[in-house]
């Protein structure tokens, strides 16, 4: 049986997007603290794209291979 890296399993991916989430939500109370708009633009991103990763990688990404 071939041994995978953690991180190319499905799991692994859902727990890089959840740290990735983590830390766009500290970005984003970095920039409330420090009124700046564009710092919780940014975090916001962040935390869509890491949202959107699964559903991107399922329906979009996979069904083409």
């Amino acid at each position: 049986m071939e041994k995978k890296n953690f991180f190319k399993t499905k799991e692994g991916g859902l727990t890089i997007a959840f740290v990735v989430i983590m830390i766009a939500f500290f970005i984003i109370l970095a920039g409330l603290n420090t009124l700046n708009d564009t710092v919780c633009l940014a975090g916001f991103v962040i935390m869509v794209g890491a949202m959107l990763y699964s559903p991107i990688k399922t329906f979009i990404l996979k069904p083409k291979k």
